[in-house]
């Protein structure tokens, strides 16, 4: 269409939209609205989620600067997370989703850029009132101890002694894969590394294991498709393994040893059962259709963001730790 032919309407579609106009389209209050995007309790929950939806259907976009300048406390929490892993971007997506539904917002920092110092320095600029940090052993403790405001962590183990922790208890995933995997003799683990997260994982297996008697390698592997790559196939060149199981350490790692089993004529479940960890969207696509262990990010996103605006708020409760169930969730690799 011509600039000519344009109608009103559809010229003011391209303007910034307004809390008047959102105000206009539900026959309320600019004030209203406004304190519905803040997650105000003085206005009704019902209420809240039509400004919301509203909001949302008319692509309003919060103006950070100006609320930056005009508030004291401005309604933010900070993210710090390595984006370059597949779980830790479910995390951030769902973080996201539930602070905007309780009228914050989040800032998100990526932990693999600078190092995890430069990271919770750039969130501090935005003026964060609390922070979610994802995997925290990447960070050194005094640097997170330093930033002034609450730390919740999302990991296995709290590296500050003042930060509340939300852990994925990896125990209850591995007993159901072991008790899926009952028949079989030979498991290979393609390890995590030395972090914390790996360790953890590590050591749920052998627990669920138990005393069965199967034979369990740990192979040095990583949480990259490459790394997963390259430990499969150091597996194979040293020879013994025809068949059996290969647990890896995440869902990425699983991917990389899925290339080297399909490159070497073995297949996938008849030869070789393979199993990853996350259940991310590599493990839930069609494409793979891979057996993954789900750490339930959905219900460690509300814990974290319930902790971090607690805290923003001002509770001094002790530090507490949130256990979330993992599970199994079976598809066509095991």
């Amino acid at each position: 269409m011509s600039r000519r032919g344009r109608g009103i309407g559809e010229v003011r579609a391209l303007g910034r939209v307004t809390l008047q106009d959102i105000a206009r389209a539900l026959g309320v209050s600019v004030s209203t609205v406004s304190l519905a995007l803040r997650g105000s309790d003085r206005i009704s929950a019902p209420v809240r989620q039509k400004v919301i939806e509203e909001a949302a259907a008319q692509g309003y976009r919060t103006d950070l600067a100006g609320a930056l300048l005009r508030s004291s406390k401005p309604r933010i929490i900070g993210l710090l997370c390595d984006i370059s892993q597949e779980l830790h971007v479910e995390y951030s997506r769902d973080i996201i989703t539930e602070a905007e539904q309780r009228g914050w917002l989040v800032m998100t920092e990526d932990t693999a850029v600078g190092g995890g110092g430069a990271a919770v320095a750039r969130i501090m600029q935005l003026r964060a009132q609390s922070l979610i940090v994802v995997d925290p052993a990447a960070i050194p403790p005094q640097t997170l101890e330093g930033a002034g405001v609450p730390v919740i962590e999302i990991g296995q183990k709290a590296v500050c002694a003042n930060a509340d922790l939300v852990v994925s208890n990896n125990d209850s995933g591995m007993r159901e894969l072991v008790a899926l995997l009952d028949q079989e003799d030979v498991l290979v683990c393609l390890d995590g590394g030395g972090t914390v997260s790996a360790q953890h994982r590590r050591e749920a297996l052998r627990r669920a294991l138990g005393a069965r008697g199967a034979s369990l390698r740990v192979v040095p592997a990583g949480p990259t498709m490459d790394a997963g790559w390259a430990a499969m196939r150091v597996v194979l060149a040293e020879g013994g393994f025809s068949g059996g199981v290969v647990v890896c350490y995440n869902d990425q790692c699983a991917l990389g040893a899925m290339s080297t089993l399909w490159r070497a004529g073995l297949r996938i479940p008849q030869d070789v059962r393979l199993v990853g960890f996350d259940n991310s969207r590599i493990a839930r696509s069609r494409a793979f259709e891979m057996t993954s262990i789900d750490r339930n990010p959905r219900s460690v996103a509300r814990f974290a963001v319930d902790r971090a605006i607690l805290r923003a708020e001002g509770t001094a409760e002790p530090p507490v730790r949130i256990e979330v169930d993992t599970r199994l969730v079976r598809r066509l690799t095991a």
